[in-house]
């Protein structure tokens, strides 16, 4: 030790004596590393050495004399001092490094400064193993602390110890100058975990810090944190057509794995469909499927929890079966509807549709008043989209009182004398009457039935299966076919009746002829009754005149025939009296008086025109309500 001393004053006071002509640094030397056992060279180089100028090195420990120029000192036999001396380079070469070679290292000559020629020589032992890890081994509640403890053991120089959660630094401690141990330890406290520290990778890592040496070693620790479930499910609502797979999801986070179950709210049945884990399968779904299905998750933890998957089937429409196939209906009702009741999804469109027609109803049916009219084969429709639409037929069978069709039709009928009157009645019911019978009422108020092929009368009935016909025809009218003519019916629900009045109108010739012949009635009426005047005046005339009887001629003359004229022909057709006023059947003309023998003048006989005139229509009159309009049985 002494002789070292020794050696290191001699070199100072050549390096003061010398300072005035002082080599400069070429190459200063610097800090640096080796592994334990490895070879590592510190170079050092000046520029301007002289032959009189010497470089020194000094090391550890307290900066003993390793090598003056080329020659080392015998007690570092692992050293050795290299390079091109002529061109300045002294470089240290240690082999075999040992912890004890570890210090600070002065390469230095006369002149130049001591501390830029400083440097530092780290021997590293690398970390045997990698660092222990204590606590957080086992699974532990939600809401309680952890704490983690690394102890990393042996090498040199101590490492430094980091926490990471994942890939983030969380805490870092460095070894101090008065850490005596050989162990380096780094604890972490974690308090009140939660289930998203479950499965983080809490890393320690001992890092010697120098890389190019020797890797940084960690160990790791996954935390198990157990926490309750908690239900995801990622399709709240599912729709499927009927016939169809349903796959309804329950997904659950949880430590550890829950048990998971399912049920549909409000049935108490056991599930068609196949549980597995998280997923209810069920095949081939029908409407009756549809509804809310819960799973719950239980894994020990409280709480459980459950979630709730909605299953809307799509089924077509279907109409409900108990709608009666025939609704009977009163005739005449006020407010009738009729409800069809159809089921689907989507919710149909419900309509009413008279068959094989394009006419359409809402739902419900309704009528306001209901006719004969109404009955009929009625569809209910049902639409919805993705299906094809669905009927289903109700017969409206309307019942009751008799119905005349073609009530706004004249009932006043009027027709000429001599033509042909057609009558008609058609009537509707449920159920139809027998018959539809006439009836005739004469303007006398005589009422009778007509019957078919009596008088010119034909009746011809035709019958569906809810209407009855009957049409009256009349050949040949004449004044005395006018009147009423009721056509009537009835069913066990009543009767109806329809009255047509009839009227006959004369036609113009006919009634030219019946003035003619009614003048000519009154004229040969006058004529006659002026002819009975004459010869009763002339008889009055001889009875005074007192005249001579002449043997076997009586005095009396004979009633001469009666004219023709009296007698009246009648035709029934144009109901015209004939009259011929100038013909005498076989009777003597009578003989003018003689004037020169009576010189009386003839006075008029007076004739009532008026009276005779009106008593020549009240005949004709009288013939008309005579005349037999029917015959009836």
């Amino acid at each position: 030790m002494a002789a070292d001393s020794k050696g290191l004053l001699i070199a100072m006071l050549m390096i003061s004596t010398w300072t005035a002509y002082a080599a400069k640094y070429r190459v200063i030397p610097k800090s640096t590393a080796v592994l334990l056992g490895g070879t590592i060279t510190m170079k050092c180089a000046y520029d301007e050495l002289t032959p009189a100028d010497t470089v020194v090195w000094l090391g550890p420990p307290n900066f003993k004399l390793i090598a003056t120029g080329k020659a080392v000192n015998p007690r570092f036999q692992r050293y050795a001092i290299t390079g091109d001396h002529s061109k300045g380079e002294f470089n240290l070469a240690i082999r075999e490094a040992r912890l004890r070679d570890e210090g600070n290292y002065k390469c230095s000559t006369f002149g130049v400064d001591e501390a830029e020629g400083l440097a530092e020589l780290t021997v590293v032992e690398p970390v045997p193993a990698p660092p222990d890890i204590d606590g957080g081994d086992g699974p532990v509640i939600h809401g309680h602390s952890i704490l983690l403890s690394c102890v990393s053991y042996g090498g040199h120089p101590l490492p430094r110890l980091e926490w990471y959660n994942g890939t983030r630094l969380v805490q870092s401690i460095r070894p101090s100058e008065q850490w005596q141990m050989e162990d380096m330890v780094a604890k972490l406290s974690i308090r009140r975990v939660s289930r998203w520290e479950n499965g983080v990778n809490y890393t320690c890592k001992a890092d010697q810090g120098f890389p190019d040496l020797v890797k940084p070693v960690a160990s790791s620790r996954v935390l198990d944190i157990q926490y309750p479930p908690e239900v995801f499910i990622p399709r709240p609502s599912i729709f499927v057509k009927e016939g169809d797979l349903a796959n309804l999801t329950c997904l659950v986070d949880g430590n550890p794995t829950s048990t998971v179950t399912w049920r549909k709210l409000d049935h108490h049945h056991s599930l068609a469909g196949a549980e597995r884990g998280n997923h209810l399968i069920l095949h081939k779904v029908s409407r009756y499927d549809a509804g809310v299905y819960q799973c719950t998750a239980d894994n020990g933890i409280p709480p459980v929890d459950v979630g709730t998957v909605t299953l809307k089937v799509r089924y077509p429409p279907w109409i409900d079966p108990s709608m009666k196939q025939t609704i009977t209906v009163q005739y005449d009702n006020d407010g009738f509807s009729l409800d069809c009741l159809a089921e689907g999804n989507p919710k149909p469109h419900i309509r009413w549709r008279r068959k094989n027609t394009n006419l359409y109803w809402d739902n419900p049916l309704r009528f306001n008043r209901v006719d004969y009219g109404v009955e009929g084969t009625y569809e209910c429709v049902a639409t919805n989209e993705g299906f094809p639409e669905v009927s289903k037929e109700t017969k409206i069978d309307v019942i009751g009182l008799p119905h005349l069709l073609g009530q706004d039709l004249a009932e006043v009928l009027t027709v000429q004398s001599g033509g042909t009157a057609r009558l008609g009645c058609r009537i509707v019911a449920d159920p139809l009457p027998g018959r539809i019978s006439w009836i005739w009422r004469s303007k006398q108020g005589i009422e009778n039935t007509l019957h078919d092929g009596l008088n010119g009368i034909s009746i011809n009935d035709k019958i569906t299966e809810q209407e009855m016909s009957s049409a009256l025809t009349v050949k040949h009218v004449d004044i005395g076919r006018a009147g009423t003519y009721i056509c009537q019916a009835s069913n066990i629900f009543g009767p109806v009746k329809r009255n047509i009045q009839l009227e006959v109108e004369e036609s113009r010739t006919s009634l030219f002829i019946i003035i003619i012949a009614t003048t000519a009635s009154a004229l040969a009426l006058m004529a006659t009754m002026a002819f009975g005047c004459v010869l009763k005046k002339r008889r009055v005339t001889r009875k005074q005149r007192k005249p001579t009887a002449v043997h076997g001629v009586s005095a009396s003359r004979p009633m001469p025939p009666v004219p023709k004229y009296i007698h009246a022909t009648s035709t029934i057709d144009s109901g015209v009296e004939d009259l011929e006023l100038h013909e005498l059947d076989r009777a003597l003309k009578p003989h003018p008086p003689s004037r020169g023998r009576d010189d009386k003048e003839w006075k008029p006989c007076p004739l009532d025109v008026t009276s005779a005139i009106l008593h020549s229509r009240t005949s004709t009159s009288g013939w008309r309500g005579q005349h037999p309009a029917f015959d009836y049985v």
